[in-house]
């Protein structure tokens, strides 16, 4: 069974930007794409504010991929931030990175775009294609949707302006978690 993609509204503002509802004509790569991102042959190997890079494996060839997106302006950066942290107050699953679907609605209303037009975005890839965008980006883009699906917060990620300061120590980790291997799982549960 294939998998569903766009089950949340953040997936779903992402798949918008390979499936178009205002071309005329259908892209034929898209079905492939869709079948390279739902077998594994796609790797997504970052995830960060204003960047994604990808490897996508086609007939044992792997080619990378990167996309280049802006970060939102300064006002929009806080104001999506003050509306998650209204939203967090309340449901305790947006810290965890569950972010409702409500709040694509919110941003929008606010003029605050998901994925920013695309028209922005920059995306580069090591085929010969001429296609534009190309199997592999597409292929990317529908793994980087299958995320966001599972982890809406990524959608934030993406596009978030964060201060200079990243709260992270100087191991390199975020203060609220913890990486599984410096746990004693022999004493984790005491006794």
């Amino acid at each position: 069974m294939a998998t569903k993609l766009g089950v949340t509204a953040w997936g779903r503002a992402w798949l918008r930007t390979v499936e178009s509802t205002t071309t005329s004509t259908p892209n034929s790569l898209l079905p492939q794409a869709r079948t390279l991102a739902g077998n594994g042959s796609v790797t997504l190997t970052a995830v960060e504010a204003g960047r994604i890079r990808a490897e996508v494996t086609v007939r044992g060839k792997t080619v990378p991929v990167g996309i280049d997106l802006p970060l939102w302006d300064r006002k929009e950066s806080t104001a999506a931030r003050a509306l998650l942290t209204r939203v967090g107050a309340r449901d305790r699953r947006v810290a965890a990175g569950e972010i409702p679907d409500s709040v694509v609605a919110d941003l929008v209303a606010k003029g605050i775009s998901v994925t920013g037009d695309v028209a922005d975005h920059t995306t580069t890839c090591g085929c010969a294609g001429r296609r534009n965008p190309c199997l592999h980006h597409l292929a990317a883009v529908y793994c980087l949707v299958q995320r966001i699906d599972e982890e809406p917060a990524l959608a934030v990620t993406l596009r978030e302006r964060r201060p200079a300061t990243t709260g992270r120590s100087a191991a390199g980790r975020t203060p609220d978690r913890i990486p599984l291997a410096e746990v004693d799982a022999a004493s984790f549960y005491g006794d």
